[in-house]
């Protein structure tokens, strides 16, 4: 049994849903089960938490605050360091990890943007939980969005800054774990020896998806506070919604997860758009669905939303950038598109098309159910501990 601390800066059993709070929760729990674990986590606010008996570590709560945040990133900058690591940087959680780390045999820390929290000195075994790559990340970001954003060059100058900050990570632990390496060799400034690939998983649901003619729905999935996630949405509903009600006026977009209240009021305002905010349960709520999708132009990793559609098997929409797993089959457990054309015609086909849904539908239920078990994707976790 290993003694592990786990360093995050959200809450990872928080109500609100995010992919990286799905994921850090379930690495807790997975290594709960054999190890002692407990739990760091940095947020500005004290989240609501969700009860969860299958993890009994400790949980330690250090919470920042915004004017604290905006100086240390400012001092990081000064350090040519991303502002990340100022931003989501917590004295305080600094201090206690300091005079505790010697009770701990492992220190895994969430995303990149906890590493300033790695106290001196430690002995044991380091593990950064990367998931993505997000040097490449912020280069799609800064291509992506338009020049007249006055983040275009915060975007690019922290690009530059992660993308430095990724080779040091290389030096300093002793494994990095990504969701998906295929786009390492693009990122040749990371260290391929010391990569390991664990891929997201999933939770084993009923199969719930119904082909009827009268279906109306297409769901997305996300934390639409995230930069990709509320690109994707925007984009849909200016550009590919307007197209698909031309020919089927009554469909819906509808949008599940965590949202400002401004992007839910301006979403809202357009036809047929629906915003349902987060939901733990999405039984009722996939009803009379077409489709879900994933059509984002930023991706960098295995999207945790085309998991839980397959889960439910609801057939799976998504573009050529988010489609970033060697196990699943295109066209055969998902449909994937690599313009606007290509996405309006895969949704009118699973609008109608009966042969089509189902065999999506059912090829993606079985794989998701053999192959993304949260138990097994997170097995290799066992052995790097």
């Amino acid at each position: 049994m290993r003694k592990i601390l786990f360093v995050t800066t959200r809450n990872p059993f928080s109500k609100k849903y995010s992919g990286d709070r799905l994921r850090s929760s379930q690495i807790i729990k997975y290594l709960s089960k054999k190890n002692k674990v407990d739990m760091i986590y940095i947020d500005e606010l004290n989240n609501e938490t969700v009860s969860d008996e299958s993890f009994k570590g400790n949980k330690f709560f250090f919470k920042r605050s915004l004017f604290l945040s905006l100086i240390n990133s400012f001092l990081q900058l000064l350090k040519i360091n991303p502002l990340q690591l100022g931003f989501f940087y917590s004295e305080k959680a600094h201090k206690f990890i300091e005079n505790q780390h010697n009770n701990y045999d492992v220190i895994i820390f969430h995303l990149l943007r906890s590493i300033k929290h790695m106290p001196s000195n430690f002995t044991g075994k380091k593990i950064l939980e990367m998931t993505d790559v997000y040097s490449d990340n912020y280069k799609q970001t800064f291509n992506q969005i338009s020049f007249l954003n006055p983040f275009l060059y915060l975007y690019f100058l922290e690009n530059l800054l992660i993308k430095k900050y990724e080779k040091k990570c290389s030096d300093i632990f002793d494994k990095i774990v990504l969701v998906d390496n295929n786009n390492l060799n693009k990122s040749k400034h990371i260290f391929k020896d010391k990569v390991v690939k664990i891929s997201n998983g999933s939770f084993s649901q009923k199969k719930s998806f119904i082909f009827k003619k009268k279906n109306n729905k297409i769901l997305f999935i996300g934390n639409i506070k995230y930069l990709p996630n509320k690109e994707a949405c925007f984009y849909f509903v200016k550009k590919i919604l307007p197209k698909v009600n031309k020919k089927f006026p009554e469909i819906e977009f509808h949008i599940i997860g965590e949202i400002s209240i401004l992007n839910k009021v301006i979403l809202m305002s357009y036809k047929n758009v629906k915003v349902l905010g987060t939901k733990k349960n999405l039984n009722n709520l996939i009803k009379n669905s077409i489709c879900g999708i994933s059509n984002l132009n930023i991706a960098t990793g295995m999207q945790n939303k085309i998991l839980s559609y397959m889960s439910y098997g609801i057939p799976t929409i998504c573009s050529f950038k988010s489609f970033n797993n060697s196990v699943l089959k295109k066209n055969k457990d998902v449909l994937v598109y690599k313009n606007d054309e290509q996405l309006i015609n895969l949704i009118l086909k699973l609008k109608t098309n009966k042969t089509l849904s189902n065999k999506i539908s059912n090829n993606g239920y079985r794989k998701v159910k053999t192959n993304f078990n949260w138990d097994l994707v997170l097995k290799k976790y066992s052995k790097i501990i």
